[in-house]
């Protein structure tokens, strides 16, 4: 015995609160379909009704302008009750695909046999509201108007004796007027014409509804499983953009991100930025005091983008940082951190970084390269420069590399400028590069300038260079300017 709850779960059409919203919203959006299907049925109708007058049909006029003014006025009622709720009742439906299936019914019992696919619409319109059960009841309810219909339009509209086989040859009579005396006057009784009609017209037409039913049901359920799937995507897809939100919040927070970062400092002015081409990517920058006279500044370059690259590079700065805490020049803490990384380098990634330690009292500065960009320098009273320094082999690659150092010192009003791939790399719709040589164009717009002015300088170039397209990757600069004692 089937019970109620099991009826009720058949007709349900969200699972849960959390879907609740999405299903009504998919409900809400069906019943302006079925406004248009009502608009364009109305608009049939009524040509129809002038085709008809025109005498294009063989339909008593009579009967085919009462058929018309009803069916007008029944599509009125749910067009109403549309805009009165602006479409924003669930209910509607009953009362759009209901009047829908009462004016087709009313046009089937009057017009040819053939008019039987105008019953279909309401069947194929109600699998849109993604509910089974609701598509199964009007299918159910088509197919009993469908048989009322078939039985009407013997009795009282259009016979056609092709389905009477008592008629010999078949002959195609179609009779309207005095239709009771006419077929009387044929021999054939109006009784068994409806049986026949039953039989031969109905039944058949009857399986092929059937299996356009039964495809309904199986477009409802299948839009419903569809929309709950999407309704899981977008959940999942919004808890990981939340999740990669904190991660860009976590990630910005590793590195200084507070200027000036030393006010109390008057040796020297730094600024850096970070532009990630993803929520998170594998760039960072770094500086700090190791002491009262030496600043450490780092900036490097995972591989890769994403949270891959993000989490190598927060293992690697960390490795770095608290390396270089512990001192040693910028090439014994390369190769500690390149042995510590290569030792559990599953991923088979690498980092490229260069490490320099300025002494703050004489400006000098020790460095390391492994595999970074070329620094830029800027000496007092000149123009920013590429500093081909030396390049040794990324961090990452293979354990035991052995790095080199080197010196240069800042002069008073010098400042340094370092950088990842993303600035030269940058690249506009026509694929070319922003290259080096527009990087040191950019820097000297005012080379004087703060290293905050510097950096936006870069920015801005960089911006009207891509025309503010799609970044493909991680930018990232630092720039520090020397002041002296």
């Amino acid at each position: 015995m089937i019970s109620l709850g099991r009826i009720k779960n058949y007709f349900k059409i969200y699972e849960s609160e959390e879907t609740k919203a999405v299903f009504e919203q998919n409900e809400y959006d069906s019943n302006r379909l079925s406004l248009w299907v009502i608009f364009s049925c109305a608009s049939i109708l009524l040509i129809a009704w002038i085709l008809n007058l025109a005498g294009v049909f063989t339909v008593v006029n009579q009967r085919m302008t009462v058929l018309a003014v009803l069916g007008l006025a029944e599509f009125s009622v749910p067009v109403m009750l549309y805009f009165k709720y602006k479409g924003r009742k669930r209910w509607l439906k009953y009362v759009m695909i209901i009047t829908l299936q009462c004016v087709c019914t009313q046009l089937f019992c009057i017009l040819n046999h053939n008019v039987i696919l105008i019953m279909i619409i309401p069947v194929l319109l109600s699998s849109r509201y993604f509910s089974k059960g609701f598509t199964l009841m009007m299918s159910i309810l088509s197919a009993l108007l469908l048989a009322a219909a078939s039985v009407t339009s013997v009795l009282y509209g259009i016979i056609d004796l092709n389905f009477y086989p008592s008629i010999e040859n078949g002959t195609v009579l179609v009779i309207q007027n005095g239709l009771r005396s006419s077929v009387t006057a044929l021999g054939v009784d109006p009784a068994r014409a409806v049986v026949w009609m039953l039989i031969n017209g109905f039944l058949p037409r009857l399986l092929v509804f059937t299996v356009i039913s039964f495809i309904s049901v199986y477009i409802a359920k299948r839009g419903h499983n569809m929309v709950l799937r999407q309704d899981e995507i977008s959940r999942a897809s919004a808890n990981v953009k939340t999740e990669l939100n904190t991660a860009t919040q976590i990630q910005n927070s590793m590195v200084p991100n507070i200027f000036p970062a030393f006010p109390e400092r008057k040796e020297f002015d730094i600024f850096a930025s970070m532009y990630t081409a993803k929520e998170v990517g594998g760039d960072f920058y770094d500086f700090f005091l190791i002491d009262e006279k030496h600043l450490a500044l780092v900036i490097a370059d995972v591989s890769g983008k994403g949270v891959p690259a993000a989490l190598f590079m927060m293992a690697s700065k960390i490795l770095i940082s608290d390396r270089t805490l512990m001192g040693g020049s910028p090439s014994d803490i390369l190769e500690f951190v390149n042995d510590r990384i290569c030792s559990n380098n599953q991923a088979d990634m690498f980092v490229s970084v260069w490490l320099g330690i300025m002494n703050i009292d004489t400006g000098k500065v020790i460095a390391s390269n492994a595999g970074h960009e070329y620094p830029a320098i800027y000496r007092n009273g000149e123009k920013f420069t590429l500093m081909n320094d030396r390049h040794d082999f990324i961090i990452g690659g293979f354990d035991g590399m052995v790095y080199s150092n080197y010196e240069f010192t800042l002069n008073k009003g010098d400042a340094l400028f370092i950088y990842t791939d993303g600035v030269p790399e940058a690249n506009n719709s026509g694929k070319e590069l922003f290259g080096a040589d527009r990087m040191i164009e950019a820097l000297n717009i005012n080379p004087n300038g703060s290293p905050e002015e510097i950096l936006t300088n870069v920015k801005n170039e960089v911006n009207a260079f891509t025309g503010g397209g799609l970044q493909f990757d991680d930018l990232t600069m630092l720039c520090i300017r020397y002041n002296g004692k």
